[in-house]
C-alpha cells in the first residue's frame, strides 16, 4: 500500500496539480459529494496518484452547423454565440457583423429541433435595409448599439411565464450610458427590457458577458470582462432580482493558472454543469499576440493575414484557442493543464484571432454516429473576420468527458480525498481497453480497506460505459456507508475514469 505523503511529492514532481500534505495532527477535510456526478476534470476530488495522469480530452471535430456572410446583415464576423435548450427546441443567438465590410452589428437567431441541423427563421421583427424578412431579433435599442446578447432559461422558482427567458447584453452609445442591459421574453424570440437603461455599468464589457440563475447560490450570477494591468481578466457580480447587481471583482486562480499578459482570457463562457449544480465550468478563449515575428508568416493564409493587419495589426498577428476552467464556489477556479480546443492542422479557418471561440453553453444531443449514445455538443467559431463566410462548427464530446484519470499499460492507483456520499450505489463513467480493467476499494480514514470492500472483493470493471455499476462480492448496495467518511481507491490499467456518482 503506497503512502499518501510520498504521492503528494510525486504529483508535484510530475508537474501535476500540486496538493499539500495535511499535517499529521490536522483533521482531514471531508468532501460532501452527495449523489451528483463528480468529474475528474481537475484535482478537486483527487488525494493521490501513482502511474495515473489527470488528462484533458479534446472534443472531436464534427460537421459545420452554419455558415454566415451570404446575407447582407450577417457580415463576415458572426460571433459571440449563445446556444440553449428549453426542453422543446434548441435556440442559437449571435452577433451578426461586418467587421471588414462595415455592416452594422445586430443580434440574429437560428433554431433547431435536434441541435445538429439549424435553420434561419424569417422572424419579421426588425427592419434591415427596408425589409423585415430576416432572422434579426434585435437591432440596437433607442440610441444604443448592440455588442453581445446572451439568453438563458430562467429556472428560478416562481418565475412568471413572461420572464421564462432572460438575457444580458452589452449595448453602447459612446457616452456615459454604456453598460449591460437586462431583457426578458416569453418565447425566446421577442425581447423587452426589464428595466429602462443599463443595469450594470463601470466596466468595459467588450466581450461575451454571461449570466444565469444559480441553484447552488440561490441568486443570479454574472461573469463579465475587465482589464487588470492592461490585460483581460474575468470578474463576477451577483443579484437577487437580475437588475440590481453587486460587484464581487475578479475571480481567483491558483498560482501559475489563469490569464496572463501573454495568454489573456478573451471570453469566459462559465455556466453551472447540468449534471452537478455545485460545479461551474467555463471555456475561456485564450488570446495570444506575439506580434509580427518570423513564425507569423508560416501560419495559414499569410496574404489574408497581411490584409487584416492594414485594419489593425493584431488582427493578423493574434491567435486564439480555448481551455476549460472549473469551480465549486464560483469564485476560485482551476484551469485545465492542457489546451482544450486547439486550432489544429488546418490550412485556413482556425488560425486567426476570433477563431476557436466556444459558444455559451454546451448542450446534450443525440449522436448522428451509428449506435453511439447521447453526447455533449459544443460549437466553435471559424473564419472570423477573414473577408469570406464566417462559420460555426459542432464538436462532440463524451458526456462528462472533459478530462479523466488515465492509467496506461503500467498498473496505476488513484485515491480520493476523504468524502461522504448520499446515494447507495457507486456508478462510474469509465472506458477501458480490451485488456484494461479497474477495481475499487473503499477505505476508512485510517487508510485500511473496509471489510468486504477491498480490491480483492471488487468485481473487475471493464468495457466502455457512461454509467457502470460497481459491485463487491456480487453486492452493490452501499446504504450502510452513506454519510460515513470514506476514501475511494482505484486500481486501474489502460483505463480512463471520467466521473463517478453515488446513485440513489
Amino acid at each position: 500500500m503506497f503512502r499518501r505523503f510520498f504521492l503528494y511529492v510525486f504529483l508535484a514532481a510530475a508537474g501535476a496539480f500540486a496538493a499539500a500534505a495535511p499535517a499529521e495532527d490536522a483533521a482531514p477535510e471531508v468532501l460532501d459529494v452527495g449523489s451528483d456526478w463528480q468529474l475528474f476534470l481537475d484535482d478537486w476530488l483527487v488525494g493521490s496518484l501513482e502511474n495515473v495522469e489527470l488528462t484533458v480530452h479534446r472534443p472531436q471535430r464534427k460537421e459545420l452547423s452554419a455558415e454566415f456572410g451570404d446575407l447582407p446583415w450577417d457580415g463576415d464576423s458572426a460571433g459571440y454565440f449563445t446556444i440553449m435548450n428549453d426542453g422543446s427546441r434548441y435556440h442559437m443567438y449571435y452577433h451578426a457583423w461586418g467587421q471588414n465590410s462595415g455592416e452594422p452589428l445586430s443580434i440574429a437567431y437560428l433554431r433547431s429541433d435536434d441541435g445538429i441541423h439549424w435553420e434561419r427563421p424569417n422572424l419579421g421583427i426588425c427592419e434591415f435595409q427596408g425589409s423585415k424578412e430576416n432572422n434579426i431579433v434585435m437591432f440596437g435599442l433607442r440610441d444604443y448599439k448592440n455588442h453581445d446578447f446572451n439568453p438563458f432559461v430562467d429556472t428560478r422558482p416562481g418565475t412568471p411565464p413572461e420572464a421564462k427567458y432572460k438575457a444580458v447584453g452589452f449595448l453602447y452609445d459612446g457616452k456615459e450610458g454604456n453598460g449591460l442591459f437586462a431583457f426578458q421574453s416569453a418565447d425566446a424570440v421577442h425581447w423587452t427590457e426589464i428595466k429602462p437603461g443599463p443595469v450594470f455599468t463601470g466596466h468595459p464589457f467588450d466581450t461575451q458577458n454571461v449570466a444565469f440563475w444559480s441553484e447552488k447560490e440561490n441568486r443570479y450570477v454574472l461573469y463579465y470582462r475587465e482589464f487588470r494591468d492592461g490585460f483581460r481578466v474575468i470578474c463576477r457580480a451577483v443579484s437577487d432580482n437580475f437588475t440590481d447587481w453587486t460587484d464581487e471583482g475578479e475571480i481567483v486562480f491558483r498560482e501559475g493558472e489563469g490569464p496572463t499578459k501573454e495568454t489573456q482570457f478573451y471570453t469566459n463562457q462559465i455556466f453551472p454543469y447540468y449534471r452537478n449544480k455545485n460545479l461551474y465550468i467555463g471555456f475561456p478563449a485564450r488570446y495570444t499576440d506575439r506580434g509580427e515575428v518570423p513564425g507569423t508568416w508560416d501560419l495559414p493564409e499569410p496574404d489574408q493575414r497581411k490584409e487584416r493587419m492594414t485594419i489593425e495589426p493584431r488582427l493578423g498577428t493574434a491567435v486564439t484557442d480555448s481551455v476549460y476552467i472549473a469551480s465549486r464556489d464560483g469564485i476560485h477556479f482551476t484551469q485545465s493543464n492542457d489546451v482544450f480546443l486547439a486550432p489544429g492542422l488546418r490550412t485556413k479557418h482556425n488560425w486567426f484571432y476570433g477563431d476557436n471561440y466556444i459558444a455559451w453553453t454546451m448542450i446534450e444531443t443525440d449522436s448522428p454516429d451509428d449506435d453511439s449514445p447521447r453526447e455533449l455538443s459544443l460549437y466553435a467559431t471559424e473564419s472570423y473576420g477573414t473577408g469570406g463566410d464566417s462559420r460555426l462548427r459542432r464538436y462532440a464530446l463524451r458526456i462528462d468527458g472533459f478530462g479523466s484519470l488515465r492509467a496506461k499499460s503500467k498498473l496505476g492507483r488513484a485515491e480520493t480525498k476523504p468524502l461522504v456520499f448520499g446515494g447507495k450505489e457507486l456508478r462510474l463513467n469509465v472506458a477501458t481497453s480490451g485488456a484494461g480493467s479497474l477495481r475499487v476499494e473503499i477505505c476508512g480514514l485510517d487508510g485500511r480497506p473496509l471489510d468486504g470492500y477491498s480490491f480483492g472483493d471488487c468485481e473487475a470493471v471493464y468495457g466502455d460505459s457512461i454509467e457502470k455499476k460497481v459491485s463487491w462480492n456480487g453486492k452493490s448496495d452501499l446504504s450502510a456507508l452513506a454519510g460515513r467518511p470514506v476514501i475511494l481507491r482505484f486500481q486501474m490499467k489502460e483505463t480512463d475514469l471520467y466521473s463517478l456518482r453515488f446513485a440513489e
